[in-house]
């Protein structure tokens, strides 16, 4: 899979370099941040929970018609998600209670390549946007933690842990997926000012089987946006 769409966004990218709609088209930056999470398929009672993250990209936006677009969007995003762990014992007659807190991180390489519609209203513009995403993960995983021990109330152990895991197999540094989201864009002239907030669907398996264990792991969350976009064509 990973062979077959490098070919084919690098189509696209060719093809748009050599469109009339390269007269027409606009740069840009946009930045925002991440609610991202893992996702375990069939398993609701797994402790993960959205993560902030940081995202930025440089924008490259190809107009098909009055109030169409594609859009390549190249940039960088943080990941993962973050783990909540507790537990209470009575143990002759003292109640234990554990507390784990941690989060796990991920950096990737990615590029979204989204149609856009932006229809009018009034001075401003809507903007739906859809399509793909391809991401490459960019470093190690990295995983920190915290664990504490109270009985009766009293803390009595605590331990911080901060380690760094590598991914063993290439197809798990590979992550390909849907995209879709909604704001609003305020032109002026040839400057676009927008604000959207987007859905991500990670739709490739993250995780490999071990010892029989058919687990299914997901990149998955939301994320919000602020940019700009400057056309730099007649």
């Amino acid at each position: 899979m990973k062979k077959s769409l490098c070919p084919f966004l690098l189509l696209v990218l060719c093809s748009f370099a050599g469109s009339a709609s390269w007269a027409q088209m606009s740069v840009g930056l946009r930045a925002g941040a991440n609610f991202a999470n893992f996702v375990v398929q069939d398993d609701e009672n797994y402790p993960f929970k959205p993560k902030p993250g940081l995202n930025f990209a440089v924008l490259f936006n190809f107009p098909i018609g009055p109030s169409t677009s594609i859009q390549l969007e190249p940039g960088f995003s943080q990941r993962g998600t973050r783990v909540r762990m507790k537990s209470e014992d009575l143990i002759n007659g003292q109640q234990l209670k554990i507390d784990v807190k941690g989060t796990l991180s991920v950096n990737y390489i990615e590029l979204p390549v989204l149609f856009q519609y932006r229809p009018k209203l009034g001075k401003l513009e809507g903007l739906f946007s859809i399509g793909p995403e391809v991401r490459l993960l960019a470093g190690n995983l990295k995983a920190k933690s915290t664990s504490k021990a109270y009985v009766d109330g009293e803390l009595v152990a605590s331990e911080s842990q901060d380690e760094t895991y590598s991914f063993g197999e290439d197809s798990r540094k590979f992550d390909f997926g849907m995209v879709g989201g909604a704001g609003l864009s305020y032109p002026m002239g040839a400057l676009r000012i927008f604000a959207e907030g987007r859905y991500h669907l990670g739709l490739r398996n993250l995780a490999t089987s071990v010892d029989g264990d058919d687990a299914k792991l997901y990149n998955r969350g939301a994320s919000a946006h602020i940019g700009v976009l400057f056309q730099v064509g007649k």
